[in-house]
């Protein structure tokens, strides 16, 4: 929190009828921000929210100090959206009906009344004499954090007191601790910025006195915030942090992730990638309940920086990819990454030029080098289906993921994330995903067979230095979404007495 424009909004509450306007904040309070650019207008809105925050988090809580900003535009002579975003996160009420009401001024007069009374003044005005927020919020404890687990996935009633008293102390320890650790994280790097708003309820359903099923706000078992360059905004990947009391956890968690659920501006393609790339360092690291709280602020804040800082250059080239680069193998090692099936394939199979002349194969050679690319192309395949497996929390099923004998008719045994079996013929090359590939007898045969559980992994840019190839996924009615032709005759010889 910024305890200059704090002291500033208060000396405007002593005045009667005083507003200020967004850009003397600026200007008064001597802060490097540019209102004529939506980023400085989320950096001011952002400043004027901690301070309301830390206002509405006392016990008992205090007026939004911010309401007494408002835009100098005579037009608008009003407040932003961003003071109602805040004001509904910090339990004031709905959006649309706060700001239908004029919230904001109402609120701006009980500012008034409340600093213009001296008692509040002389005790509440200062903050340990310019002290930074670091410094007045307590570190994680104990209580809150069982407290945090009891309520974890609660159906809440807005009617029930002791439900509204569990969700402001909620939103005012581990949320607010956490978004408060977002801002020290970004503080101490160039670039970055924090999306840490207090959501701290999803949708879900409970069933009511008649006993039917309806939609429910739930209290989140996580407290995440998201961190992300500040040229990466609306790109849905970012270095996350929080409180997770899931029971499997029940750890301060950091990782880099991406929006998976609703409201993603990503693909499913996308988000597979995403995941695909991160690298086991990145993907979870947690700090348990029992270790966090004998940690302090330096060194959690110490920790997270760290873990940017260490993983900023394959956070770059995650979100470069899953946005359309190109990928780079060396930086990816041992990855296999899904991707679309091309739609500008092949209408039908070129004809072959025949010219008949004489050359010396070495198809011993050839068969070793393909048979070594197959194998290597199977290995990536396994690992693959074992990692999305686990992440679907199918571990037992993981554990049966396989390379199967020759002659099967497939390659690879697995299962979809449903868990149903899945057999899977790997096909691998070092081409691109036009080329080329063939199916034996044996295994058009199983295909058909199998045609409910049956995939193909089509795997190429195979590049054997970084063990790193690409894949699409062939599935459903194979045999329509192919033009095939034989390229080898069985032979016997025919009965001479046969017409």
């Amino acid at each position: 929190m910024n305890s200059k424009v704090r002291q500033y909004l208060i000396e405007a509450a002593r005045k009667k009828d005083k507003f200020v306007y967004y850009s003397d904040v600026v200007k008064d309070c001597g802060l490097e921000i540019d209102t004529n650019t939506e980023f400085g207008r989320r950096q001011l809105s952002e400043v004027l929210g901690q301070v309301s925050e830390f206002e509405n988090n006392q016990l008992p809580s205090r007026p939004l100090l911010s309401s007494l900003a408002i835009y100098k535009d005579k037009n608008k002579n009003d407040h932003g959206d961003g003071f109602y975003r805040i004001a509904e996160q910090l339990g004031k009420g709905n959006f649309k009906k706060l700001k239908d009401d004029l919230f904001a001024f109402s609120e701006a007069e009980e500012c008034r009344i409340f600093w213009q009374q001296t008692d509040n003044y002389q005790k509440f005005a200062s903050i340990s004499n310019g002290t930074e927020t670091k410094d007045l919020i307590d570190f994680f404890n104990q209580d809150e954090l069982d407290f945090f687990k009891k309520w974890q996935y609660k159906v809440y009633n807005p009617n029930d007191d002791e439900h509204k008293n569990a969700k402001n102390y909620l939103m005012a320890t581990v949320w607010e601790k956490t978004i408060h650790l977002g801002r020290e994280i970004v503080k101490r790097l160039q670039g970055f910025e924090l999306d840490g708003k207090k959501y701290w309820s999803q949708r879900g359903w409970a069933e009511n006195a008649e006993g039917a099923n309806i939609q429910a706000a739930i209290v989140k078992p996580y407290t995440w915030v998201k961190v992300f360059r500040n040229t990466d905004r609306g790109k849905d990947i970012f270095f996350t942090f929080g409180i997770d009391a899931y029971p499997e956890a029940e750890a301060f968690i950091y990782k880099i992730d991406c929006q998976d659920k609703r409201d993603s501006k990503l693909s499913q393609t996308q988000i597979e990638l995403c995941k695909t790339l991160v690298p086991a360092s990145a993907r979870w690291n947690e700090i348990s309940f029992e270790d966090l709280v004998i940690e302090n602020w330096d060194s959690l804040i110490e920790t997270c920086v760290r873990f940017v800082q260490e993983h900023i250059e394959r956070y770059d080239a995650i979100v470069e990819a899953v946005w359309g680069a190109a990928i780079s193998p060396s930086l990816f090692k041992n990855k296999l990454i899904k991707k679309d099936k091309p739609k500008d394939s092949y209408e039908s199979i070129p004809d072959t030029k025949r010219d008949f002349k004489g050359v010396d194969v070495d198809f011993q050679a050839i068969a070793k080098v393909q048979k070594d690319l197959g194998d290597k192309g199977e290995t990536l395949v396994k690992q693959r289906e074992i990692d999305f497996l686990k992440e679907k929390k199918l571990h037992d099923k993981a554990a049966l993921v396989d390379i199967v004998q020759d002659g099967k008719g497939f390659d690879v045994y697995s299962f979809d994330e449903s868990g149903n079996e899945k057999f899977i013929e790997v096909k691998t090359t070092t081409g691109n995903e036009y080329s080329p590939f063939y199916l034996s007898e044996n295994e058009f045969h199983f295909m058909r067979l199998k045609k409910n559980q049956y995939s193909i992994y089509r795997v190429y840019n195979f590049d054997e230095e970084n063990n790193f190839a690409m894949f699409f996924e062939l599935s459903g009615d194979i045999e329509k979404q192919l033009i095939m032709e034989p390229s080898q005759y069985k032979v016997l010889i025919k009965n001479e007495e046969l017409p």
